[in-house]
């Protein structure tokens, strides 16, 4: 199973880090693209690396922490104005070390109500939209 993002999309890996019924987001840098909103963790998985590689290597570089499960929850082509983008989408139940914004970001831990309710990047509600509906319980439908 190819690795790559198709059309030509900026492949990249997202992880979820969930503790109980909240979610790690992060406020994108002041000079970056979409300044200031908020987002999931996460970055471009490079030539060669495999979506679960990138996100690990990002965890680590953006958090401090090491993923220790990572489940696969969707896959999401996305075209910002500023990128087109395939999205692998991981839910990170558990991980080691205590997170923190180490390139100068902020990160908070919210629900999923909380997070639709700030300035999020166009992509997360969509996110949002699979974790809710991976969360609730069978209707017997």
């Amino acid at each position: 199973m190819p690795t790559t993002a198709p059309d030509s999309r900026l492949h990249v890996a997202v992880g979820i880090l969930r503790r109980g019924r909240r979610y790690l987001i992060q406020r994108r840098l002041p000079g970056t693209p979409c300044a200031g909103q908020w987002e999931f963790p996460g970055g471009k998985v490079e030539a060669g690396e495999s979506p679960r590689r990138a996100l690990a290597r990002e965890l680590d570089e953006e958090l401090g922490v090491e993923a220790l499960t990572a489940r696969p929850l969707m896959k999401l082509p996305f075209d910002y104005t500023h990128a087109r983008v395939w999205l692998e989408v991981f839910v990170v139940d558990s991980f080691a070390g205590e997170a923190a914004g180490r390139e100068g970001q902020q990160i908070r831990w919210h629900t999923l109500d909380e997070i639709r309710g700030l300035d999020i990047l166009a992509a997360v509600p969509a996110i949002l939209d699979a974790l809710s509906e991976a969360a609730a319980p069978y209707s017997g439908k």
